[in-house]
């Protein structure tokens, strides 16, 4: 876990985000775009552990795959439960629209087909976290 205690959602003055995904260069490749634009990034192999990380840090963000283990819509929808104004983007290599729509029903706020295109991932989370877009508002789908 790459991880210091977070009190607020922020660590020193970088916005935390929390980063789940089981495939660890797609973790990597995420995390280092985001570190280079000034965010502290917390990385999760799979739900469960991310679920845990809750219960001690509070990220500004949640960016989380969709098959991985302990992973699907579900634990988009503990999410919202664990961290209700937290907005969360979605990523799968197996989306079409109907879980695009899936997504957005149980609380992705934005949406992502991989592979990312990292200026598009950037630029839904900066909205985001300036309050410009609502939770299921964000046509980040390519």
């Amino acid at each position: 876990m790459d991880a210091t205690k977070n009190e607020g959602n922020s660590i020193g003055n970088k916005m935390s985000i929390l980063l789940v995904d089981d495939d660890p260069a797609m973790r990597s490749l995420v995390s280092d775009e985001l570190r280079d634009e000034g965010y502290h990034v917390i990385q999760m192999a799979d739900g469960r552990d991310a679920l845990s990380c809750l219960g001690q840090y509070s990220p500004a963000l949640i960016i989380t795959d969709l098959r991985m283990p302990y992973g699907g819509m579900e634990l988009v929808d503990r999410f919202k439960t664990k961290a209700p104004r937290t907005p969360i983007i979605l990523m799968t290599a197996f989306g079409d629209k109907d879980t695009e729509s899936l997504a957005y029903k149980w609380g992705a706020s934005a949406y992502f087909n991989k592979p990312v295109r990292m200026s598009e991932l950037k630029t839904a989370i900066r909205r985001l976290l300036d309050g410009h877009d609502q939770p299921g508002t964000a046509d980040a789908a390519r």
